[in-house]
């Protein structure tokens, strides 16, 4: 999904990856958002970048220091958990490890 030395520790990055989807006879590829946060000690958290609400997209605001979605302004702070707004549950994680000697993170959806 990216390279650890990317990231800057303690700030979410949003991550563009490919995942595959079948429809019954097609089979594609489509774009989802993570976020990726280098936590210490080479460690990675990864949100969605989802909204639980209506399925908008999130944003994250340095200055608030939070996620925030456009469409009904709800809020999440950066482990993901509803500080505002209509969302009724947290960001979902992404299961997401670290390979420091290859500076790679790999992320499963």
């Amino acid at each position: 999904a990216a390279r650890f030395s990317d990231l800057t520790p303690d700030v979410p990055t949003p991550v563009v990856i490919a995942v595959t989807v079948e429809d019954g006879w097609h089979r594609g590829r489509q774009p989802r958002v993570v976020f990726l946060t280098a936590t210490g000690a080479g460690g990675v958290r990864a949100l969605s970048a989802t909204c639980t609400h209506l399925g908008c997209r999130v944003a994250w605001n340095q200055t608030a220091d939070r996620f925030e979605c456009p469409c009904h302004k709800g809020a999440y702070d950066r482990a993901g958990r509803v500080v505002s707004g209509p969302p009724p549950a947290p960001l979902p994680p992404v299961a997401a490890r670290v390979d420091l000697a290859a500076d790679e993170i790999h992320v499963e959806v």
